[in-house]
């Protein structure tokens, strides 16, 4: 196996390790939180599917194929599901920050 090249996200939306002792009354920075705090509005905003499928595809960078698979889903439909779901992320996007500005790609 080689190293790690992507973003590891197997504890994202947990509170943290237990292994590692912070100082106590500690919180995480704030940067931190804030992020978290817009990551889960963003996936209930989607609710379950929608924000299975982008969870999956976007941040695991699971392949399509493989989401389908595991979600138990028809071949191919991962995609329509994700396309859905890419929009509606958007216009959650849209619906909390007015414009989007420029986007990449």
């Amino acid at each position: 196996m080689g190293p790690r090249v992507a973003q590891n996200w197997d504890r994202f939306l947990t509170a943290g390790d237990p292994g590692q002792a912070a100082p106590s009354g500690a919180e995480p920075p704030r940067g931190v939180q804030a992020a978290r705090e817009r990551v889960q509005a963003a996936l209930a905003d989607l609710g379950p599917g929608l924000g299975d499928i982008a969870l999956r595809c976007c941040c695991f960078l699971e392949g399509l194929e493989t989401a389908e698979k595991r979600m138990g889903w028809s071949a191919r439909s991962g995609k329509i599901v994700l396309r859905i779901a890419l929009q509606r992320l958007r216009q959650h996007y849209v619906e909390r920050h007015g414009s989007l500005g420029p986007m990449i790609g």
